[in-house]
């Protein structure tokens, strides 16, 4: 498995926290999905090879070869049968906006192709990407039409400095702190966040907090909850645990339990991962 980060071009960083490639056989490998938990950010993906698809109990629905993925306040597994091989953008909440044909609250929780999704023409964009061969050719020719569309669009993004102060503090900041520090109404807080982001304030926060609660666990499976508890704001371990398990499918028990045994199967095989980032940088 191959996957690489690169920091996008400098005019293009106020709207996108990175590019990203993958290349993975998914038949060859105990690694035979992508689980995604709840997240903000739109990514745009294209991809090579075999094409993912979503499956439930009932249905398996095939994936085109390019579409996005809108802010999701739930998981979302993506399955292949082969190999896949993709170059991706990865918005910040606020970044897809200018670029989006649909309203945002219309990509939240949603998979949409990037011809209905995206505004450049995604037919186009999708053929002259599959004519390119290195994933890196592919992202330079990404940014070119990130930065034509841009140049043409000139809206300004009122929640970006507010969804910042958000994502800065891990999601832990009260609205009347925001609306204070911003000099903005509640209700217009909210309407310019559903406009641009697809998602509340609230939902953003939550989303922003559990997912920094997650990565603490990934980094040490043995943390204590209790002191997670207090350090996201929570008064009470009951709460904490039935938010994050409506948001992730999962308790923090259980997913330490995971992470504890996922450290435990890495230590005792070599790893088939090759992974370079490049530093994505924060939004400035």
């Amino acid at each position: 498995m191959m996957y690489r980060e690169v920091a996008p071009h400098p005019k293009l960083r106020k709207h996108i926290k990175c590019f990203w490639m993958l290349d993975h056989d998914y038949s060859r490998s105990s690694h035979n999905h992508e689980r995604l938990w709840a997240d903000a950010h739109t990514e745009l993906i294209f991809t090579s090879g075999q094409r993912y698809f979503l499956k439930n109990a009932s249905r398996k629905v095939s994936l085109p070869a390019s579409f996005v993925i809108g802010p999701f306040q739930k998981e979302l597994e993506l399955f292949s049968r082969g190999r896949t091989a993709l170059v991706a953008a990865r918005f910040w909440p606020w970044g897809f906006h200018p670029m989006s044909k649909l309203p945002m609250t219309e990509l939240k929780n949603s998979v949409r192709s990037c011809r209905h999704a995206f505004a450049s023409p995604g037919e186009f964009l999708e053929m002259e990407l599959a004519g390119i061969a290195e994933p890196e050719a592919k992202i330079a020719a990404l940014e070119q039409a990130f930065l034509s569309g841009l140049a043409s669009n000139k809206a300004k993004l009122l929640s970006r400095p507010m969804a910042t102060d958000i994502l800065e503090t891990r999601g832990i900041i009260r609205i009347a702190e925001l609306t204070g520090k911003h000099g903005i109404h509640p209700r217009r807080l909210q309407r310019v966040f559903l406009h641009e982001i697809g998602l509340s304030p609230k939902v953003l926060a939550r989303i922003v907090r559990f997912n920094h609660v997650k990565r603490m666990i990934e980094r040490n499976p043995e943390i204590d909850l209790l002191t997670l508890t207090y350090d996201c704001g929570y008064a009470d371990q009951a709460h904490f645990t039935r938010n994050f398990r409506e948001m992730f499918g999962i308790t923090p028990a259980e997913f330490k339990a995971s992470m504890r045994e996922a450290f435990r199967r890495f230590r005792e095989r070599k790893p088939d991962v090759v992974f370079v980032q490049d530093g994505a940088q924060q939004p400035r």
